[in-house]
């Protein structure tokens, strides 16, 4: 089993060239771009080998998704949306240390990046546990107050919300009723493309339909003074 990964026993036999975690850790761009390419070609090559060792490759490669080195930076986006295929489940043990560097990107002015990081958080819906996934957007969201990024996590929460529900009810409840609680007050004013509240009012919407009144009963639990402006919205909008 894994130790930790940040004291740098990982417990396992590391079958990876140690040139991979000199060059993703070095401090010269082009090394570090050397050994995004080497992991790439080591994933499609020795897959397994790789996913064995997914632990201490993530405390390596992660700081590359958003390096300061813009060309390092959109190779290491280019290469994991790549690379996620190869990975397969091995990124649930990860998944973490990879929204983190992942997620500031959506609030990046290059339009490429942002579109790259949406993709690969897109992807992690094929690849990784979907209702872990749910847990790790819901908790971003609670974390997170950049404008940019909210309503794109927002939105990647409800389009797993519904399935994931019918498999894990009390998880995605949990989860995700105290968010709606929480930006209520977004539901007063929902107009305009980039509104957080549309995003919140697709979020609930879609937990009225898998709960029915069950959520206001919910939510009058949580915080009583916000069940009116969230009927009023799902009166008006279901």
């Amino acid at each position: 089993a894994v130790v930790s990964t940040q004291s740098g026993h990982y417990g396992r036999a590391d079958r990876m060239p140690q040139s991979l975690y000199k060059n993703l850790n070095s401090s010269n761009w082009q090394d570090r771009y050397t050994g995004i390419a080497e992991l790439l070609d080591l994933s499609i090559k020795q897959p397994a080998e790789v996913r064995q060792c997914i632990v201490r490759i993530s405390d390596a490669f992660t700081p590359r998704l958003k390096d300061p080195n813009s060309k390092v930076n959109l190779y290491a986006l280019q290469c994991l949306l790549r690379m996620l295929p190869h990975l397969e489940t091995s990124l649930d043990q990860v998944l973490t240390p990879f929204t983190e560097q992942l997620v500031p990107n959506l609030a990046s002015q290059r339009a490429n990046i942002v579109t790259l990081t949406s993709q690969i958080l897109d992807g992690f819906k094929v690849h990784v546990d979907n209702p872990q996934l749910v847990c790790e957007y819901c908790r971003i969201i609670k974390s997170q107050n950049n404008p940019r990024i909210k309503p794109i996590i927002l939105d990647k929460i409800s389009d797993m919300v519904r399935q994931v529900h019918e498999v894990r009810p009390k998880l995605v409840e949990q989860m995700t009723v105290p968010i709606i609680v929480e930006h209520s007050e977004c539901l007063v004013q929902t107009n305009g493309a980039n509104n957080l509240g549309s995003y919140v009012g697709r979020l609930a919407c879609l937990l009225y339909q898998c709960m029915g009144n069950k959520l206001l009963t919910e939510i009058n639990r949580i915080k009583p003074a916000t069940v009116g402006t969230i009927r009023e919205y799902l009166v008006a909008n279901t």
